[in-house]
């Protein structure tokens, strides 16, 4: 009689099993968004490139869409057997918060720092505090809904995921489950139908629907079969044409993106997780991927500084005029660097500290407390 198939995820499938597979796709889908953003300070620099090197034809905001489905993914993994454990809620917001809080609000207030003029009025003002309260809001540069930080915004979603999903933690699975839905499919009608709360019309997007997409494959992925490299390849480059086809063709204009960015990045993320996973996480080039992923938040919010430091200085020495392309590359290299020593340097050690104070942890218990929380971050 033969054995059921081998689940392609960690046999320790707790809290303290770090997926790399995950991790290094949590580098790929921010790397994408650094990518996009390079690309326009090559545009902003040589408009007369933007037909031809200023716009490859690719949808680089599909790292977005990956960093939800992983979001809805993770937090379903972790937590699936704490549903309506005692002190559940609280415990999965703390850590989400200690996470995610303190680096979003150094990098706000950098950027803040950067333009005073524009906050030195009321609108200025209370669209800061909004910021940093996750709340959206309406830019006051009239750009639209757009946090200081304007990367930010998906933050603003990632904050109302930890809030409902924290909600579902309180009540059995099945009903937390339900209530997720239900509030989701709430949001939707309120944006499209309700009154014209800002607010209500940013978290009434159907791209939260690919946290749902998460969260069901977390649960499908308890019973999944890993499958060979070669096939989940062949599912990511399908994904990847599928993504490339609907950017090309606008479907974004006239379909979800829930759709046309969540159903190709769910299947990045299914293919990774079952035809991908390492058998031998430490060996090779993966823990490289495994530090890589940990320093994706960092990159994420970090890298829009790296990328203006090395356009001001290509601008400065003539890069820009001489050897064009070049910028682009060194900015990608600067923020993946930079935000690695960052990550190592700073973030780190300050989610130790907050660890220490706020869950009066002994020292020697929170390095496995530290990996764990990055293991189940939720953001970029």
């Amino acid at each position: 009689m033969r054995g059921a198939t081998p689940s392609p995820l960690p046999r320790e499938d707790t809290a303290r099993a770090k997926i790399a597979s995950l991790q290094g796709l949590r580098f790929f889908a921010a790397l994408l968004v650094v990518v996009g953003h390079a690309q326009h300070e090559l545009r902003e620099a040589r408009p007369d490139l933007a037909a031809s090197w200023g716009r490859v034809p690719f949808d680089w905001g599909l790292g977005v869409d990956i960093f939800f489905v992983i979001s809805g993914f993770i937090m379903m993994h972790m937590m699936a057997d704490r549903f309506a454990e005692p002190g559940a809620p609280g415990r999965f917001l703390v850590r989400r918060l200690i996470r995610i809080v303190p680096l979003y609000w150094l990098a706000t207030t950098a950027t803040l720092l950067t333009a005073l003029g524009l906050y030195r009025t009321p609108d200025g003002a209370v669209h800061a505090l909004a910021s940093y309260l996750f709340l959206p809001w309406p830019h006051p540069d009239g750009r639209g809904i757009f946090p200081v930080l304007s990367l930010g915004w998906t933050l603003n979603f990632e904050m109302l995921f930890y809030l409902i999903f924290a909600a579902a933690l309180g009540l059995r699975r099945s009903a937390g489950l339900a209530l997720i839905g239900a509030t989701f499919v709430i949001l939707i009608a309120l944006g499209r139908l309700g009154p014209a709360v800002p607010a209500l019309r940013f978290w009434g997007d159907t791209i939260i629907f690919e946290f749902l997409f998460g969260i069901a494959l977390a649960l499908a992925m308890r019973r999944a079969p890993r499958i060979s490299p070669g096939a989940a390849l062949a599912v990511i480059a399908a994904a990847l044409v599928a993504a490339t086809i609907n950017y090309q063709t606008d479907a974004y204009q006239w379909m979800s993106r829930a759709l046309t960015g969540g159903v190709p990045a769910v299947a990045i993320v299914a293919a990774v997780l079952m035809g991908l996973e390492p058998r031998q996480p430490r060996q090779g080039i993966v823990p490289a991927l495994v530090l890589a992923g940990d320093a994706s938040y960092a990159l994420y919010l970090t890298h829009p500084f790296a990328l203006k430091a090395i356009a001001a200085v290509a601008a400065k020495v003539g890069l820009w005029a001489t050897l064009p392309l070049l910028p682009p590359v060194l900015m990608i290299g600067a923020a993946v660097i930079a935000s690695i020593g960052f990550y190592r340097w700073v973030e780190k050690p300050m989610l130790a500290i907050l660890l220490r104070r706020i869950e009066r942890r002994p020292a020697a218990t929170t390095t496995r407390a530290v990996d764990q929380v990055y293991q189940g971050s939720n953001g970029p």
